[in-house]
């Protein structure tokens, strides 16, 4: 590599750095310089992130010259912990699988916890489903090849001009296929059985909790 050709590559390399710090900053320059900091912070409660939150905001400030005010920020905070803390929120945040940071007082704390409780039922039945799911197409899949593979083995064979080894060869794979293909069948209706038992679990549980979350 000449020396040129390297020098392109490393400032490629630091650029794409760059690029990957800004993106993950939690605030933009925009939004260090304009300081709404009880904005953020009421912002930063309804969503349910943690006080160290603010840490990741002033790194993403300090290069710009900007400090937080936390004064206002966690004065903020708290009421958006309110509008956070509540059991439908805490659904929606089990429910898509989201951590929960212990940010709720002791008041609302409950009630939210119940509904992250019911939202992780509804989580963990969901990815179940679609990890069963998942299990059928690639046994779906395996079927299919097999599938081939013995068609194109039949075709071979009845295509002719094989010696005796080459056929043999042939019917050997051949039955040795259909073995692999008749457990590949009984693993599918197994699949599919918990695949069904999976969708309907899930089915339970939206139309016992739709009312009560709405959803």
């Amino acid at each position: 590599m000449s020396r040129s050709v390297g020098r392109a590559a490393r400032t490629l390399a630091i650029a794409m750095l760059g690029l990957g710090l800004t993106g993950c900053a939690s605030m933009s320059q925009g939004d260090c310089l304009t300081g709404d900091w009880a904005g953020v912070g009421y912002q930063d409660g309804a969503a349910g992130h943690p006080p160290s939150r603010l840490s990741d905001h002033e790194r993403a400030c300090t290069a710009y010259g900007v400090h937080p005010d936390r004064e206002r920020y966690f004065a903020a905070r708290e009421r958006g912990l309110d509008a956070y803390c509540t059991p439908y929120r805490g659904f929606e945040a089990g429910r898509l699988g989201r951590k929960y940071h212990g940010v709720c007082p002791p008041g609302l704390a409950d009630g939210f916890l119940a509904g992250y409780d019911d939202g992780l039922r509804v989580h963990a039945a969901t990815e179940h489903h679609e990890d069963v799911r998942s299990e059928l197409r690639e046994l779906d899949r395996r079927i299919d090849d097999m599938e081939d593979e013995l068609d194109d083995i039949g075709e071979r064979l009845a295509a002719g001009g094989l010696d005796k080894e080459a056929r043999n060869s042939l019917q050997r794979n051949r039955d040795h296929l259909h073995g692999d293909l008749k457990r590949a069948h009984r693993q599918r209706d197994a699949a599919a059985h918990r695949e069904r038992a999976a969708a309907d679990h899930v089915a339970r549980l939206r139309h016992m909790l739709s009312q009560r979350y709405r959803w």
